[in-house]
């Protein structure tokens, strides 16, 4: 075999693992790896909480896999104010989900696109919880005050919704606190 003919020969080797080497590299960048399902978010808040941030409130509302995204599992509990007699109602849903790989994002949850930074046109305001927490407030106080809190703790994504009527901004920020830092503690 004439030298030539050698040095095609590699060249086109190299290439061909080049490219083989490329579309692993892509292909696993852009895999989806499902994690495990996270524990029941119901079992890690204390009916106590419960029942001090829902007036009254109806039984739990438990659904696993709910709005599950590719690359993640999550779980939900939600619970509303039932009938009172001074009309104060409130109502609070807690999500918990566990990420796993997709589209080239891995899973630890402080590094994933949009996993804190979510509110448009409002201003989303830090939090020192977890590795990392960020909340934004709406609503009108009269017709219930709404509270959006997120914290990021290794591969799992804690997200409170309150609203409360008749409430302060600092009394709903306090209990969405409240509710994440007890599921924090029991991951």
């Amino acid at each position: 075999m004439s030298s030539g003919i050698r040095v095609r020969v590699a060249v086109l080797a190299v290439c061909i693992l080049v490219a083989a080497a490329v579309g692993l590299w892509k292909g696993w960048g852009s895999a989806t790896v499902d994690p495990p399902s996270p524990r029941s978010v119901c079992q890690l808040i204390r009916p106590e909480v419960f029942d001090l941030l829902v007036p009254r409130r109806r039984p739990l509302q438990a659904e696993g896999e709910e709005g599950s995204r590719p690359g993640t599992r999550s779980n939900t509990c939600s619970s509303e104010s039932g009938p009172t007699v001074n009309g104060a109602r409130a109502s609070l849903w807690v999500a918990l989900v566990r990420l796993g790989q997709h589209d080239g994002q891995g899973p630890q949850c402080i590094k994933r696109d949009g996993s804190l930074s979510w509110a448009i046109n409002r201003t989303n305001h830090r939090v020192a919880l977890g590795d990392g927490a960020a909340y934004f407030v709406s609503g009108d106080r009269d017709t219930g005050r709404v509270i959006h809190f997120a914290a990021c703790l290794g591969t799992y994504l804690v997200y409170v919704r309150y609203e409360a009527v008749g409430a302060t901004d600092a009394s709903i920020i306090e209990s969405a606190s409240t509710v994440v830092q007890e599921v924090l503690s029991q991951l």
